[in-house]
């Protein structure tokens, strides 16, 4: 599983399988990069005890499917490129 040199309208055309797990994975890191910067910061301001509570949860889901996604899309493009390729 070498870069290669070609360019990226020939990568995208002999990899189009891949691009919704690439995508998935994209979509994944943004959000964690979203709640490391400061997505948490609402909770600070939470009117009541049950609304921090009903935001946790949902953070706690939210963070729960990220990590499926992840593992999945991961699974997917590592059973992608370990099969050996014939000859192109």
């Amino acid at each position: 599983m070498g870069f290669e040199s070609a360019r990226p309208t020939q990568w995208l055309k002999n990899n189009r399988g891949a691009l919704p797990s690439i995508a998935a994975l994209a979509g994944v890191a943004l959000f964690w990069i979203v709640g490391a910067v400061g997505g948490i910061g609402f909770l600070r301001d939470a009117s009541s005890p049950m609304a921090m509570l009903t935001g946790l949860y949902v953070m706690l889901a939210a963070v729960a499917v990220s990590i499926i996604i992840a593992t999945l899309a991961l699974t997917d493009l590592t059973r992608r490129y370990s099969r050996p390729r014939s000859g192109r």
